[in-house]
Protein backbone atom coordinates (compact mmCIF):
# COMPACT_ATOMS: atom_id res chain seq x y z
CA UNK A 1 0.00 0.00 0.00
CA UNK A 2 1.33 3.29 -1.34
CA UNK A 3 1.07 6.94 1.06
CA UNK A 4 0.29 9.91 -1.52
CA UNK A 5 2.28 13.09 -0.44
CA UNK A 6 -0.70 14.22 1.67
CA UNK A 7 -1.53 11.20 3.59
CA UNK A 8 2.52 11.10 4.45
CA UNK A 9 2.02 14.99 5.48
CA UNK A 10 -0.96 14.02 7.42
CA UNK A 11 0.22 11.15 9.14
CA UNK A 12 3.36 13.56 9.84
CA UNK A 13 1.81 16.16 11.57
CA UNK A 14 -0.45 13.59 13.62
CA UNK A 15 2.92 12.07 14.86
CA UNK A 16 4.53 16.05 15.83
CA UNK A 17 1.17 16.19 17.80
CA UNK A 18 1.39 13.08 19.84
CA UNK A 19 5.11 13.97 20.37
CA UNK A 20 4.18 17.47 21.45
CA UNK A 21 1.12 16.34 23.80
CA UNK A 22 3.57 13.99 25.43
CA UNK A 23 6.13 16.54 26.03
CA UNK A 24 3.26 19.06 27.35
CA UNK A 25 2.57 16.03 29.75
CA UNK A 26 6.01 15.18 30.78
CA UNK A 27 6.46 19.02 31.45
CA UNK A 28 3.86 19.84 33.05
CA UNK A 29 4.15 16.85 35.26
CA UNK A 30 7.80 17.90 36.06
CA UNK A 31 6.57 21.53 36.91
CA UNK A 32 3.62 20.36 39.13
CA UNK A 33 5.67 17.72 40.66
CA UNK A 34 9.27 19.06 41.38
CA UNK A 35 8.93 22.92 40.52
CA UNK A 36 5.79 23.33 42.44
CA UNK A 37 6.00 20.33 44.73
CA UNK A 38 5.06 23.10 47.62
CA UNK A 39 1.68 21.98 46.14
CA UNK A 40 1.92 18.37 47.57
CA UNK A 41 1.27 19.47 51.36
CA UNK A 42 -1.20 22.00 50.57
CA UNK A 43 -3.80 21.49 52.92
CA UNK A 44 -6.61 22.30 50.25
CA UNK A 45 -4.36 19.22 47.91
CA UNK A 46 -7.48 16.68 47.65
CA UNK A 47 -4.70 14.35 47.67
CA UNK A 48 -4.22 14.42 51.27
CA UNK A 49 -7.80 13.34 51.64
CA UNK A 50 -6.77 10.31 49.36
CA UNK A 51 -4.23 9.91 51.33
CA UNK A 52 -6.26 9.79 54.47
CA UNK A 53 -7.74 6.17 53.54
CA UNK A 54 -4.29 5.03 52.07
CA UNK A 55 -3.35 2.02 54.61
CA UNK A 56 0.63 2.18 53.25
CA UNK A 57 0.59 5.91 54.67
CA UNK A 58 4.16 5.61 56.93
CA UNK A 59 3.84 6.15 60.62
CA UNK A 60 5.32 8.86 63.18
CA UNK A 61 7.64 8.40 65.37
CA UNK A 62 8.74 10.27 68.56
CA UNK A 63 13.03 10.19 68.52
CA UNK A 64 13.06 6.72 70.16
CA UNK A 65 11.00 5.22 67.74
CA UNK A 66 7.78 4.83 69.91
CA UNK A 67 4.93 4.94 67.44
CA UNK A 68 2.72 8.75 67.62
CA UNK A 69 0.60 7.59 64.53
CA UNK A 70 -0.14 5.11 62.18
CA UNK A 71 -2.65 3.87 59.88
CA UNK A 72 -4.94 0.45 60.29
CA UNK A 73 -5.12 -1.90 57.82
CA UNK A 74 -8.67 -0.21 56.59
CA UNK A 75 -6.80 2.87 56.26
CA UNK A 76 -8.04 4.78 59.62
CA UNK A 77 -5.26 6.89 61.30
CA UNK A 78 -4.73 6.60 65.08
CA UNK A 79 -2.89 8.61 67.08
CA UNK A 80 -1.19 7.77 70.28
CA UNK A 81 -2.23 10.59 72.41
CA UNK A 82 -3.96 14.16 72.47
CA UNK A 83 -0.79 15.57 74.13
CA UNK A 84 1.23 15.03 70.74
CA UNK A 85 -2.12 16.42 68.99
CA UNK A 86 -0.06 19.81 67.73
CA UNK A 87 2.98 18.60 67.06
CA UNK A 88 1.39 15.36 65.09
CA UNK A 89 -1.54 17.34 63.43
CA UNK A 90 -4.69 15.64 62.07
CA UNK A 91 -5.20 13.95 58.52
CA UNK A 92 -9.09 14.51 57.21
CA UNK A 93 -10.84 14.42 54.06
CA UNK A 94 -12.69 17.01 54.73
CA UNK A 95 -10.68 19.64 56.73
CA UNK A 96 -7.31 18.91 55.17
CA UNK A 97 -4.55 18.31 57.59
CA UNK A 98 -1.49 19.87 59.86
CA UNK A 99 1.42 19.35 61.72
CA UNK A 100 3.53 16.74 61.04
CA UNK A 101 0.81 14.92 59.03
CA UNK A 102 1.33 17.97 56.62
CA UNK A 103 4.38 19.12 56.71
CA UNK A 104 6.17 15.62 55.99
CA UNK A 105 3.06 14.43 53.92
CA UNK A 106 5.52 13.57 50.41
CA UNK A 107 7.71 11.39 52.96
CA UNK A 108 4.89 9.90 54.47
CA UNK A 109 3.05 8.65 51.30
CA UNK A 110 6.42 7.48 50.05
CA UNK A 111 7.25 10.36 47.65
CA UNK A 112 10.09 12.99 48.32
CA UNK A 113 9.59 16.87 46.70
CA UNK A 114 10.78 17.14 43.46
CA UNK A 115 11.07 13.60 42.70
CA UNK A 116 9.79 13.80 39.05
CA UNK A 117 10.50 10.15 38.34
CA UNK A 118 8.68 8.93 40.88
CA UNK A 119 5.89 10.94 40.09
CA UNK A 120 5.77 9.53 36.67
CA UNK A 121 5.70 6.08 37.83
CA UNK A 122 2.96 6.90 40.03
CA UNK A 123 0.63 8.89 37.68
CA UNK A 124 1.77 6.01 34.64
CA UNK A 125 1.21 3.31 37.31
CA UNK A 126 -1.37 4.58 39.26
CA UNK A 127 0.18 2.74 42.05
CA UNK A 128 0.11 3.62 45.68
CA UNK A 129 3.96 4.12 46.90
CA UNK A 130 4.12 2.44 50.44
CA UNK A 131 4.99 5.31 52.71
CA UNK A 132 8.15 6.19 54.72
CA UNK A 133 8.09 6.34 58.72
CA UNK A 134 9.20 9.90 59.70
CA UNK A 135 10.84 10.26 62.93
CA UNK A 136 10.86 13.46 64.65
CA UNK A 137 13.15 15.09 67.32
CA UNK A 138 10.14 14.92 69.97
CA UNK A 139 10.96 12.82 73.20
CA UNK A 140 7.50 11.22 74.41
CA UNK A 141 8.41 11.05 77.54
CA UNK A 142 9.48 14.77 77.88
CA UNK A 143 6.40 15.76 75.50
CA UNK A 144 4.12 13.86 78.31
CA UNK A 145 6.16 15.60 81.46
CA UNK A 146 5.34 18.58 79.79
CA UNK A 147 1.78 17.67 79.21
CA UNK A 148 1.02 16.34 82.53
CA UNK A 149 2.95 19.96 83.96
CA UNK A 150 0.79 22.18 82.61
CA UNK A 151 -2.02 20.64 82.65
CA UNK A 152 -5.64 22.02 81.68
CA UNK A 153 -4.09 25.72 81.94
CA UNK A 154 -3.97 27.55 79.10
CA UNK A 155 -0.41 28.37 77.43
CA UNK A 156 2.24 26.33 75.66
CA UNK A 157 5.99 24.54 76.91
CA UNK A 158 8.80 24.42 74.62
CA UNK A 159 12.11 22.54 75.11
CA UNK A 160 15.09 22.33 72.87
CA UNK A 161 18.48 21.20 72.63
CA UNK A 162 20.20 24.23 72.67
CA UNK A 163 23.08 22.60 70.63
CA UNK A 164 21.33 21.10 67.55
CA UNK A 165 17.89 22.82 67.94
CA UNK A 166 16.06 19.52 68.31
CA UNK A 167 12.54 19.98 69.56
CA UNK A 168 12.55 17.97 72.52
CA UNK A 169 9.21 18.88 73.45
CA UNK A 170 6.52 21.73 72.20
CA UNK A 171 2.62 21.43 74.24
CA UNK A 172 0.14 23.48 73.46
CA UNK A 173 -3.26 23.70 75.34
CA UNK A 174 -6.07 23.71 74.82
CA UNK A 175 -5.88 20.51 72.68
CA UNK A 176 -7.92 18.00 70.71
CA UNK A 177 -8.01 14.30 70.84
CA UNK A 178 -6.95 13.65 67.02
CA UNK A 179 -8.99 10.23 67.10
CA UNK A 180 -12.21 12.19 67.35
CA UNK A 181 -11.08 15.24 65.07
CA UNK A 182 -13.24 13.94 62.08
CA UNK A 183 -16.42 14.22 64.69
CA UNK A 184 -15.51 17.52 66.95
CA UNK A 185 -13.91 19.61 63.78
CA UNK A 186 -16.93 21.79 63.47
CA UNK A 187 -16.69 22.71 67.02
CA UNK A 188 -13.04 22.97 67.23
CA UNK A 189 -13.32 25.11 64.59
CA UNK A 190 -16.28 27.64 66.08
CA UNK A 191 -14.45 27.02 69.67
CA UNK A 192 -13.47 30.67 70.91
CA UNK A 193 -10.77 29.31 72.84
CA UNK A 194 -8.73 28.42 69.44
CA UNK A 195 -7.88 24.53 70.15
CA UNK A 196 -6.50 24.24 67.12
CA UNK A 197 -3.83 27.12 67.23
CA UNK A 198 -0.30 26.09 68.19
CA UNK A 199 0.53 28.39 71.27
CA UNK A 200 3.70 27.62 71.04
CA UNK A 201 4.60 29.01 67.76
CA UNK A 202 2.32 30.65 66.87
CA UNK A 203 0.46 32.15 70.12
CA UNK A 204 1.64 35.68 70.79
CA UNK A 205 1.78 37.04 73.54
CA UNK A 206 3.18 40.58 75.55
CA UNK A 207 6.64 38.57 76.94
CA UNK A 208 6.98 40.37 80.07
CA UNK A 209 10.31 40.62 82.11
CA UNK A 210 11.60 37.61 79.85
CA UNK A 211 12.19 40.23 77.47
CA UNK A 212 15.14 41.46 80.28
CA UNK A 213 17.12 39.16 79.02
CA UNK A 214 17.61 40.69 75.39
CA UNK A 215 17.67 43.93 76.94
CA UNK A 216 20.18 42.89 79.04
CA UNK A 217 22.20 41.49 76.06
CA UNK A 218 22.02 44.65 74.64
CA UNK A 219 23.39 46.69 77.20
CA UNK A 220 26.11 44.49 77.47
CA UNK A 221 26.83 44.01 74.49
CA UNK A 222 27.32 47.95 73.93
CA UNK A 223 29.39 48.39 77.16
CA UNK A 224 26.61 50.27 79.13
CA UNK A 225 26.87 48.24 82.15
CA UNK A 226 28.51 44.85 83.69
CA UNK A 227 26.79 42.57 85.67
CA UNK A 228 28.59 44.53 89.00
CA UNK A 229 27.69 47.85 87.83
CA UNK A 230 26.47 49.83 90.79
CA UNK A 231 22.69 51.03 89.26
CA UNK A 232 20.80 53.52 91.48
CA UNK A 233 16.69 53.63 91.84
CA UNK A 234 15.88 55.37 94.53
CA UNK A 235 11.65 55.76 94.59
CA UNK A 236 10.27 55.60 90.67
CA UNK A 237 11.98 56.55 86.76
CA UNK A 238 9.93 58.80 85.17
CA UNK A 239 9.89 59.51 81.98
CA UNK A 240 7.75 61.45 79.37
CA UNK A 241 5.31 62.09 82.72
CA UNK A 242 5.49 57.96 82.09
CA UNK A 243 6.32 56.68 85.99
CA UNK A 244 8.10 53.35 86.57
CA UNK A 245 8.15 52.14 90.04
CA UNK A 246 11.31 50.62 91.50
CA UNK A 247 9.59 48.19 94.06
CA UNK A 248 11.24 44.39 94.16
CA UNK A 249 14.32 44.66 95.28
CA UNK A 250 14.58 42.95 99.07
CA UNK A 251 16.80 45.74 100.29
CA UNK A 252 14.32 48.21 98.89
CA UNK A 253 15.17 51.56 96.67
CA UNK A 254 18.97 52.64 96.46
CA UNK A 255 22.21 50.95 95.21
CA UNK A 256 22.64 47.74 94.24
CA UNK A 257 24.80 45.59 91.35
CA UNK A 258 23.06 45.65 87.90
CA UNK A 259 22.89 41.46 88.54
CA UNK A 260 20.31 42.23 91.43
CA UNK A 261 18.15 44.19 89.41
CA UNK A 262 17.88 41.74 86.74
CA UNK A 263 17.46 39.11 89.63
CA UNK A 264 14.83 40.71 91.40
CA UNK A 265 13.32 42.11 88.02
CA UNK A 266 13.37 46.24 88.70
CA UNK A 267 11.61 47.69 85.94
CA UNK A 268 12.51 51.04 86.47
CA UNK A 269 16.59 50.08 86.15
CA UNK A 270 15.69 48.59 83.09
CA UNK A 271 13.53 51.56 81.71
CA UNK A 272 15.93 54.01 82.00
CA UNK A 273 18.48 51.35 80.44
CA UNK A 274 16.46 51.00 77.94
CA UNK A 275 16.28 54.78 77.23
CA UNK A 276 20.24 55.12 77.95
CA UNK A 277 20.82 52.13 75.27
CA UNK A 278 18.39 54.14 72.42
CA UNK A 279 16.23 52.09 69.99
CA UNK A 280 18.81 51.20 67.44
CA UNK A 281 21.06 48.70 69.56
CA UNK A 282 17.59 47.01 71.44
CA UNK A 283 15.81 46.24 68.05
CA UNK A 284 19.52 45.15 66.37
CA UNK A 285 19.31 42.59 69.19
CA UNK A 286 16.03 42.09 69.40
CA UNK A 287 16.32 41.29 65.44
CA UNK A 288 19.30 39.64 65.79
CA UNK A 289 17.98 36.57 68.07
CA UNK A 290 14.80 36.49 65.63
CA UNK A 291 12.44 39.14 66.51
CA UNK A 292 10.21 40.55 63.50
CA UNK A 293 11.40 37.11 60.88
CA UNK A 294 9.44 34.19 60.52
CA UNK A 295 11.21 31.62 62.59
CA UNK A 296 12.57 28.88 60.08
CA UNK A 297 11.26 25.43 61.55
CA UNK A 298 9.00 22.71 59.94
CA UNK A 299 5.98 23.55 61.22
CA UNK A 300 3.79 27.55 60.71
CA UNK A 301 5.37 30.05 62.89
CA UNK A 302 4.49 33.58 63.94
CA UNK A 303 6.78 36.39 64.11
CA UNK A 304 7.51 38.24 67.15
CA UNK A 305 7.14 41.78 67.10
CA UNK A 306 8.47 44.59 69.15
CA UNK A 307 7.04 47.75 68.24
CA UNK A 308 3.20 47.43 66.20
CA UNK A 309 3.58 49.04 62.42
CA UNK A 310 4.14 52.99 62.18
CA UNK A 311 4.56 53.53 66.19
CA UNK A 312 6.69 56.61 67.06
CA UNK A 313 10.08 55.17 68.69
CA UNK A 314 8.95 57.65 71.81
CA UNK A 315 11.12 57.12 74.47
CA UNK A 316 8.30 56.58 76.68
CA UNK A 317 7.69 53.35 74.48
CA UNK A 318 11.60 52.42 74.64
CA UNK A 319 11.15 52.34 78.58
CA UNK A 320 8.05 49.91 78.71
CA UNK A 321 9.73 47.87 76.20
CA UNK A 322 13.12 47.17 77.46
CA UNK A 323 11.52 45.85 80.83
CA UNK A 324 8.95 44.01 78.52
CA UNK A 325 5.78 45.62 78.08
CA UNK A 326 5.14 48.45 75.69
CA UNK A 327 3.88 46.83 72.02
CA UNK A 328 5.83 43.89 72.65
CA UNK A 329 4.62 39.92 71.45
CA UNK A 330 6.27 37.11 71.53
CA UNK A 331 5.82 33.04 70.58
CA UNK A 332 6.90 30.82 73.06
CA UNK A 333 9.11 29.00 70.77
CA UNK A 334 10.89 32.48 70.29
CA UNK A 335 11.41 32.81 73.66
CA UNK A 336 12.84 29.52 73.78
CA UNK A 337 15.68 30.23 70.92
CA UNK A 338 16.30 33.37 73.02
CA UNK A 339 17.44 31.35 76.77
CA UNK A 340 18.84 28.52 74.11
CA UNK A 341 21.35 31.40 72.35
CA UNK A 342 22.16 32.37 75.65
CA UNK A 343 22.93 28.58 77.19
CA UNK A 344 24.75 27.43 74.00
CA UNK A 345 27.45 30.57 74.64
CA UNK A 346 25.74 33.31 71.93
CA UNK A 347 25.16 30.58 69.15
CA UNK A 348 21.29 30.74 68.32
CA UNK A 349 20.46 27.20 67.20
CA UNK A 350 17.71 26.90 64.07
CA UNK A 351 14.89 24.26 65.71
CA UNK A 352 14.08 21.23 63.91
CA UNK A 353 11.42 18.65 64.36
CA UNK A 354 12.78 15.98 61.71
CA UNK A 355 15.13 13.17 63.06
CA UNK A 356 15.14 11.08 59.92
CA UNK A 357 13.12 9.42 57.66
CA UNK A 358 13.07 5.31 57.21
CA UNK A 359 12.34 2.38 55.02
CA UNK A 360 11.68 -0.55 56.67
CA UNK A 361 13.47 0.30 59.59
CA UNK A 362 16.60 1.62 57.28
CA UNK A 363 17.08 5.28 57.42
CA UNK A 364 16.83 6.73 54.21
CA UNK A 365 17.49 10.38 55.15
CA UNK A 366 18.81 12.01 58.21
CA UNK A 367 17.84 15.03 59.69
CA UNK A 368 19.13 18.65 58.72
CA UNK A 369 22.56 19.36 59.74
CA UNK A 370 22.64 21.48 62.83
CA UNK A 371 22.69 25.00 61.99
CA UNK A 372 23.71 28.28 64.40
CA UNK A 373 24.52 31.79 63.91
CA UNK A 374 26.06 33.83 66.54
CA UNK A 375 24.17 36.39 68.01
CA UNK A 376 26.08 37.28 71.06
CA UNK A 377 29.93 37.37 72.07
CA UNK A 378 30.15 34.62 74.10
CA UNK A 379 31.43 36.48 76.78
CA UNK A 380 27.94 38.59 76.78
CA UNK A 381 26.32 35.09 77.12
CA UNK A 382 28.77 33.84 79.91
CA UNK A 383 27.26 37.26 81.79
CA UNK A 384 23.79 36.42 80.61
CA UNK A 385 24.44 32.66 81.70
CA UNK A 386 25.95 34.44 85.56
CA UNK A 387 22.82 36.55 86.02
CA UNK A 388 20.49 34.08 85.28
CA UNK A 389 21.38 31.21 87.36
CA UNK A 390 21.10 34.07 90.37
CA UNK A 391 17.23 34.07 89.29
CA UNK A 392 16.69 30.82 90.72
CA UNK A 393 19.40 30.49 93.16
CA UNK A 394 17.90 34.07 94.89
CA UNK A 395 14.88 31.91 95.04
CA UNK A 396 13.19 34.34 92.47
CA UNK A 397 11.76 30.65 90.64
CA UNK A 398 10.49 27.69 92.34
CA UNK A 399 11.54 24.67 89.69
CA UNK A 400 9.82 22.32 91.56
CA UNK A 401 11.10 18.91 91.17
CA UNK A 402 13.97 19.96 89.11
CA UNK A 403 17.20 18.27 91.00
CA UNK A 404 19.87 20.40 89.59
CA UNK A 405 20.87 24.23 89.33
CA UNK A 406 19.56 25.61 86.63
CA UNK A 407 19.36 29.25 84.95
CA UNK A 408 16.17 31.57 84.13
CA UNK A 409 13.95 34.63 84.29
CA UNK A 410 10.70 34.67 85.03
CA UNK A 411 8.05 36.91 83.63
CA UNK A 412 4.41 38.31 84.73
CA UNK A 413 3.04 39.86 82.08
CA UNK A 414 0.39 42.65 82.08
CA UNK A 415 -2.39 41.50 79.46
CA UNK A 416 -4.09 44.75 79.57
CA UNK A 417 -7.40 43.35 81.15
CA UNK A 418 -6.21 43.09 84.73
CA UNK A 419 -4.42 40.10 84.73
CA UNK A 420 -1.06 38.66 83.98
CA UNK A 421 0.61 35.85 81.90
CA UNK A 422 2.80 33.96 84.07
CA UNK A 423 6.37 33.10 82.35
CA UNK A 424 9.55 31.47 82.45
CA UNK A 425 12.76 30.94 80.16
CA UNK A 426 15.80 28.90 81.28
CA UNK A 427 17.73 26.31 80.85
CA UNK A 428 19.97 23.21 82.38
CA UNK A 429 22.38 21.90 84.24
CA UNK A 430 24.13 25.65 85.05
CA UNK A 431 27.55 24.69 84.38
CA UNK A 432 27.13 22.64 81.19
CA UNK A 433 23.55 23.53 79.40
CA UNK A 434 21.96 21.17 77.15
CA UNK A 435 17.76 22.36 77.71
CA UNK A 436 16.58 25.12 76.99
CA UNK A 437 12.97 25.58 77.85
CA UNK A 438 10.07 28.26 77.53
CA UNK A 439 6.71 28.50 79.61
CA UNK A 440 3.68 30.51 79.32
CA UNK A 441 0.60 30.02 81.36
CA UNK A 442 -1.93 32.31 80.16
CA UNK A 443 -3.51 34.55 82.98
CA UNK A 444 -1.54 32.19 85.60
CA UNK A 445 -0.03 35.12 87.58
CA UNK A 446 3.36 34.83 88.76
CA UNK A 447 5.58 33.60 86.46
CA UNK A 448 7.90 32.45 89.44
CA UNK A 449 5.72 30.83 91.06
CA UNK A 450 3.13 29.51 88.21
CA UNK A 451 5.42 28.91 85.28
CA UNK A 452 8.40 28.01 87.21
CA UNK A 453 7.48 24.68 88.18
CA UNK A 454 5.96 23.67 84.66
CA UNK A 455 9.91 23.88 83.39
CA UNK A 456 11.36 22.10 86.33
CA UNK A 457 9.23 19.38 85.55
CA UNK A 458 10.37 19.88 81.59
CA UNK A 459 13.70 19.62 82.48
CA UNK A 460 14.08 16.93 85.41
CA UNK A 461 12.79 14.64 82.57
CA UNK A 462 14.82 16.02 79.72
CA UNK A 463 17.62 15.61 81.44
CA UNK A 464 17.85 12.85 84.33
CA UNK A 465 17.22 9.04 83.57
Amino acid sequence: MKWDRDELAALRLAGYAAIAAALVFVGALVYWQAFRDDLNSHPANPRLAAALAAPGRGRILDRDGHVLAQSLPDGRRVYRTAATAHVVGYLSGRYGAQGAELAFNDELIGRRGGDWLAALRSEVLRGAPEGFDVRLTIDLDVQMAAALALGNRPGAAVALDVRTGDVLAMVSWPNWDPNAFADEAPALLDDPKAPLLNRATQGLYPPGSTFKVVTAAAALSEGLVTPETIVVCDEAYVISGYTVSCGNVPQGPGTYPFRDAFAYSVNAVFARLGVELGWQPLLRTARAFGFESPIPFELPTASSQVVAGHSPLSDALLASTAFGQGELLVTPLQMALVAAAVANDGLLPQPRLLAGVYEGGRRTEGPPAPRARRVLDARVAGELRSMMADVVAKGQANLGPLKMPAAGKTGTAETGRGTAHAWFIGFAPVDAPKVAVAVIVEDGGRGGEVAAPVAGAILQAALVP
